[in-house]
């Protein structure tokens, strides 16, 4: 083979290339789908801990429910653990923020080995032309004046190239995009500097057994062990995600001035750092590890995520923020449904002065989202290895996402052309909003710091994750805009109330309006 053609080549079968393929196939049937994959198996990738508004395109948009329930374990939400200074404190004397029921919305966590393999397989059995093995070593963008044949790319395979043409190129192919370097698209973070280290092991304790029974009776016996688990301290934090099969992924997220150094990127520095930790490491001390990976750098962007021309970036070729709260896949879910709509729309024949707008809106919206979302860790890591601050920013960022981001997911409105020029027009009042908690935040901290009472509630605390959202099963039901200033308002009056009571200031039941919070300005 020569030379071949598809209507749609992307370039990558991890996650997000194999999202795209299914949602294609299953939105577009007529059209031909490549996918190229440079690998020829799948390995183990981190990012296995979803939240919601992925977890609900995965079975909304690509029919895996099933498959979810039966392959994968479900997730029981994020919980969030705390340690002394000397990190001495006994793993059942810790102060935690968690769920006490599963969520009424479903998350997952995923093995992502065999979920992409799982993938790659449906996705051939579908009519999607798989090509494993298959390094796509260079671009044409551009290369042919039909709109048919826009692009070409040349691929290496083991025993011979080739070349294919495409309408649409669309590059999955992670954060070493051949696309994002040839287009000069990547955008380096220069506030957040975070880096990754991470391991898989087996013969991990059983969270579900561990402590006496007053200790699982706090969470009403429901289970620890499928949360994703974070053990917080100041600058960084340790995550504990299970992934079926006895295996269990391990890994440290946090400023580089913090922890790293070159050992702790090697398996016995890595060890080493876990074993400062008394309670981690009493978890995992007969562990058995399998590998270990890191990241200097996790956080970046890009100057744009679509193009009128044919071509766009989805998952970790596109942008990355922060694991905290797991946002990767909710980004790709994001990028897919957006690239799946552009191709619809050009399919449907709109003309290319609408396309071009509709880009151009896409791409405004994706960087607001990408704003928006790292304004949740700017400034914040110092504060995570206080049970009292976490629950603070926790009670303010988990119902904004479920309030905001998945009730507009829930309901489409992010397909809304719309809805979409309002939330960019509108972007800097949410921005402002978050910078002022950020603010708001930092203050909280710098007097619980001057007081040296940082860490005072880091033992035998509990407060359940859902604390003061009675309204979760109302997510993505319609409201009218009232109805959801008048939610977003308690929202922010709660938070900030919470925040003064810390600060030592009078209790006070009047509420701010609305503007009060979205205008720049010291909430305090």
């Amino acid at each position: 083979m020569n030379s071949m053609y598809v209507d749609v080549a992307i370039i990558g079968g991890g996650l997000a290339g194999n999202f795209l393929a299914r949602q294609l196939r299953r939105t577009l049937p007529h059209l031909t789908i490549g996918l190229f994959e440079k690998n020829k198996d799948t390995s183990f990738k981190v990012g296995e801990s979803t939240v919601e508004i992925a977890s609900n395109y995965m079975a909304r948009r690509l029919g895996l429910s099933t498959y979810l329930t039966e392959r994968q374990l479900p997730k029981n939400g994020l919980r969030f653990f705390f340690d002394c200074p000397d990190r001495q404190k006994s793993f059942t004397e810790m102060s935690e923020i968690g769920g006490v029921e599963f969520p009424y919305h479903p998350s997952f966590q995923l093995d992502r080995s065999r979920l992409e393999s799982d993938l790659l397989a449906m996705n051939q059995e579908d009519g999607v032309e798989v090509h494993l093995g298959s390094q796509v070593k260079d671009l044409e963008l551009g290369a042919k004046t039909t709109r048919r044949e826009r692009h070409r790319l040349s691929i290496q395979g083991d025993s011979h190239s080739w070349t294919a043409t495409c309408r649409w190129l669309i590059d999955a192919s992670g954060r070493h995009s051949l696309l994002a370097r040839k287009k000069q698209l990547r955008l380096q973070e220069s506030q957040h500097h975070i880096a990754a280290v991470w391991g898989r092991c087996t013969g991990f304790a059983d969270l579900d057994s561990w402590g006496p029974e007053k200790f699982r009776a706090r969470i009403q016996f429901t289970t620890r062990r499928l949360s994703t688990i974070h053990f917080c301290y100041s600058g960084y934090w340790i995550w504990i995600i299970p992934l079926g099969d006895n295996l269990t992924s391990v890994g440290v997220v946090g400023e580089r001035s913090v922890f790293w150094n070159d050992t702790i990127r090697k398996m016995g520095g890595f060890l080493d750092f876990l074993k400062q930790h008394r309670a981690v490491w009493s978890l995992m001390e007969s562990a058995k590890w399998l590998d270990i990976g890191s990241y200097h750098q996790l956080a970046y962007n890009t100057k744009q995520y679509f193009s009128e021309d044919g071509w766009g970036l989805t998952g970790e070729a596109a942008s990355f923020t922060d694991p905290f709260y797991s946002p990767g896949s909710d980004f790709i879910a994001l990028e897919n449904d957006f690239l799946t709509h552009l191709i619809q729309r050009e399919e449907q024949g709109d003309s290319p002065d609408h396309i071009r707008d509709l880009v151009s809106l896409l791409n405004r919206y994706m960087h607001y989202r990408f704003q928006a979302n790292m304004r949740l860790y700017y400034g914040a890591y110092s504060s995570l290895g206080s049970y009292e601050l976490l629950k603070l920013k926790w009670q303010l960022d988990f119902p904004l996402y479920y309030h905001l981001w998945f009730s507009h997911y829930l309901q489409d409105f992010h397909l809304d052309e719309g809805f979409l020029r309002e939330q960019v027009e509108e972007q800097n009042n949410v921005l402002n909003a978050l910078d002022n908690f950020s603010h708001l935040f930092r203050k909280v901290e710098q007097g619980l710091r001057r007081q040296q009472c940082y860490d005072r509630f880091n033992s035998g605390n509990f407060t359940n994750a859902l604390e003061g959202i009675r309204w979760v099963k109302e997510v993505g039901l319609p409201q009218t805009p009232r109805q959801t200033l008048t939610r977003l308002g308690s929202i922010f009056n709660r938070t900030r109330q919470q925040a003064l009571e810390i600060l030592g200031y009078p209790n006070s039941d009047a509420s701010m309006p609305i503007s009060y919070f979205i205008s720049p300005q010291q909430l305090v």
